[in-house]
């Protein structure tokens, strides 16, 4: 006799994380050198402070905060389109065991991200006063308090997503997918409530850091199921959800690189119009960021892998735009805070922290490897964790039904 109210999740010999050696092995060496790199910069901040860092007073924000937003934008992204895929009921989305693997790479997104925006506070022990004493008229405050709310969403959703018929998972995880749109059109909003920097005064920001979120998370996401096959998914599921993230992939691209376009060219139009940030951007120090790391790396090329049909080089695709669509983050923050509000403030004052000109020194490259070293151990663990309560939840359910 079987009981009707079996929790069981995944067959335990059906569960096989699908990796191959060779790239289970590049993972592993990825790793390692980010660690080590990634603790050589880590002792360097820890113990020079910022000093080593190319910021200054008119620059202060510069390559870790562009990681935090890249990596909230990934969590965001990848959570709407797992968890709504769930929702919907669509194939290759629609197992738990998928669903626990997006939530546990929203979770390694993000906590990377997190620790880059902490060790670029002047006082990181004070990071805990945005919550003791808040200020809810500040953008700031509310990004902090909805990825909070996300995050403890996702926690939840995680632990009922093991149970078979929980009746909560789908209802808390609609308000879980409304953060995840939430704070990645915020951190647009962030910046673009700024009125005095005029480059970043722009109802367009939301929409260009929401679509960046969706597409880099889409990648990010595709990127995963090539690299760790379908699980407990059929093969059949696994290329539906393959094929449907490279067509998301595909559009973000389009819708992004559009909305780019029509800032632009609407600020170029009128040859007498001074536009400082834009011609920064196109022209400036940083022109190999837009044109080389942006548009051809990032958009181009992986725009031109996506519509074959061969789908190991849709792999290599999502990678390209997982990685490079940093460079939209950059392309926003930088050229922000490069144009001075007062003119001849430079001039005014002469020192090495007093320029409006910012490059990324190698300590802040190394902390940088020292994130994604922390976001890939915080996704295998996860993902570990993932496997290891499968396995005993389906062990157990092994043992009673045989009792039953």
């Amino acid at each position: 006799m079987t009981s009707a109210h079996s929790t069981t999740v995944v067959e335990p010999s059906r569960y096989s994380p699908g990796i191959a050696p060779a790239i289970r092995l590049l993972l592993w060496a990825l790793w390692l050198i980010a660690l080590a790199l990634g603790l050589v910069g880590m002792y360097q901040r820890l113990a020079m402070g910022h000093l080593p860092a190319g910021y200054g007073s008119f620059v202060p924000w510069g390559l870790w905060v562009a990681i935090y937003f890249h990596g909230v934008g990934i969590a965001g992204g990848a959570f709407l389109l797992g968890a709504g895929g769930f929702l919907l009921d669509l194939p290759g989305f629609r197992n738990p065991a998928t669903l626990q693997t997006v939530i546990v790479l929203s979770v390694a997104a993000i906590i990377p991200a997190f620790l880059g925006v902490w060790l670029d506070l002047g006082h990181p022990e004070r990071a805990a006063y945005i919550f003791l004493y808040p200020n809810f008229n500040s953008m700031m405050t509310l990004n902090a308090w909805m990825y909070s709310a996300f995050m403890v969403l996702a926690a939840v959703c995680w632990v009922l997503a093991f149970q078979r018929r929980s009746s909560w998972l789908k209802p808390l995880l609609a308000p879980a997918i409304l953060f995840s749109i939430m704070f990645p059109s915020q951190s647009g909003a962030f910046f673009g409530v700024v009125e005095a920097k005029g480059f970043w005064h722009s109802a367009l920001l939301p929409m260009l850091f929401l679509t960046s979120a969706v597409t880099s998370g889409g990648a990010t996401l595709l990127a995963v199921r090539a690299i760790f096959g379908p699980g407990t998914e059929s093969a059949a599921d696994q290329q539906a959800a393959i094929r449907l993230l490279r067509m998301v992939t595909l559009t973000g691209l389009t819708v992004y690189f559009l909305f780019e376009f029509a800032e632009f060219s609407i600020a170029l139009w009128n040859p007498e119009v001074h536009a400082p940030a834009i011609e920064l951007i196109l022209r400036g120090p940083y022109w190999w960021v837009f044109w080389i790391v942006h548009l051809l790396l990032g958009g181009i090329l992986p725009f031109a892998l996506f519509l074959t049909r061969r789908t190991n080089v849709w792999l290599i695709a999502a990678i390209l735009v997982a990685v490079c669509f940093m460079s939209a983050r950059l392309n926003v923050l930088i050229p922000g805070q490069t144009i001075g509000e007062l003119e001849g403030l430079q001039e005014a004052f002469h020192h090495e922290r007093l320029k409006y000109i910012y490059h990324a020194t190698p300590m802040e490259y190394f902390v940088g490897m020292f994130l994604l070293a922390v976001g890939m151990a915080v996704f295998f663990v996860g993902k570990w964790i993932n496997e290891l309560a499968a396995h005993r939840l389906g062990s157990r359910a092994e043992e009673f039904r045989g009792i039953t």
